[in-house]
């Protein structure tokens, strides 16, 4: 199962995501309850980028080996992988 880091009481975990599509990076931090989805909501993407990758985005994160509160998922957006990478950053 997933582990999460301790979330003061309240507050929706931070998450940075980094997703990287055609070697350009875009970062993008937001508070949820969980790192999976809100595709649509990665505000840095380009809108049809940002469109393409929202339809898949709730599925497919997996955990990065050895890192805590680190997961990854890839997707084929035409012809190009997209990976993003989801970190919860509260301390």
């Amino acid at each position: 199962m997933w582990e999460f880091a301790e979330i003061r009481e309240g507050a929706m975990p931070l998450y940075t995501y980094v997703a990287i599509y055609k070697d350009i990076s875009y970062v993008t931090q937001r508070r949820r309850s969980n790192f999976q989805g809100f595709g649509d909501r990665l505000e840095t993407l380009p809108p049809e980028l940002k469109k393409k990758a929202a339809q898949n985005m709730y599925a497919g994160f997996e955990p990065i080996p050895n890192r805590h509160n680190v997961w990854r998922r890839t997707q084929t957006i035409d012809g190009n992988e997209l990976v993003v990478i989801a970190v919860q950053t509260d301390s």
